[in-house]
């Protein structure tokens, strides 16, 4: 069942559903693969709505590699494509914006870490980057802004290349980015085996003025913000 719950900020009225696709709506996020999930899911939002793709680790390896890998990796990197476009029954203004966030996240304490690296690319284009860690950016409510800047819809076309293409990347770093046999001091990682990290990710619809993210790091971990499995 769908229920509507609203940000602290007012600002974004949420319908969230409860199955992976929306019918019937104004906005289209379409899913094109999610490489952890083995298949695809098309994914609808309409104007007072924002579309959503589920994501967890529980049956994705994650182990360290060099980040240099994380785009060709099929094995062990969290992967979402997706597109995002108009609606053809749109009938608001011209000027609607959106944030890309993670939402509903459950991660493993452990994971709150530098290690754990994520990163977005609009069109070819890397637009923002960072990790899960509190020092980067704090994870409120389970929600973290992925956008470091709000984006323009595209709208409405019978193409739908003409829509803004995006793919989500997560994965684990090597604490070792250099060649086998050259690092000088070697971490132990194997305490992020065997741990866990669920949520989505999702489009939030407004009207206005773009905003820029102002990232809001911490110096210590709230335990709020994870869950020690």
């Amino acid at each position: 069942m769908n229920s509507i719950k609203y940000k602290n900020n007012d600002r974004y009225l949420i319908l969230v559903a409860g199955a992976m696709i929306l019918l019937g709506v104004t906005y289209a996020i379409q899913n094109s693969s999610v490489l952890f999930q083995g298949q695809a899911a098309k994914i609808e939002i309409d104007e007072e709505a924002y579309g959503e793709t589920e994501f967890d680790s529980s049956n994705l390896k994650l182990i360290p590699i060099l980040d240099k890998n994380a785009e060709i990796s099929s094995d062990n990197v969290i992967r979402i494509d997706f597109k995002i476009g108009g609606g053809k029954d749109n009938s608001l203004k011209d000027d609607i914006i959106y944030n890309i966030a993670l939402n509903d996240l459950k991660i493993d304490c452990d994971l709150i870490s530098p290690y754990l690296k994520w990163k977005l690319i609009k069109n070819n284009n890397l637009i923002s980057s960072g990790t899960l860690d509190y020092k980067f950016d704090t994870i409120k409510d389970g929600r973290l802004i992925l956008t470091n800047e709000e984006q323009d819809l595209v709208k409405y076309s019978e193409n739908k290349n003409d829509y803004d293409n995006y793919i989500f990347y997560m994965w684990l770093s090597d604490s070792c980015q250099d060649e086998l046999g050259k690092c000088s001091n070697i971490i132990d990682q194997s305490y992020l085996t065997n741990k866990k990290i669920s949520g989505k990710i999702e489009v939030e619809i407004s009207t206005g003025e773009k905003q820029t993210l102002k990232r809001n790091p911490s110096d210590i971990l709230d335990p709020s913000t994870c869950v020690n499995y």
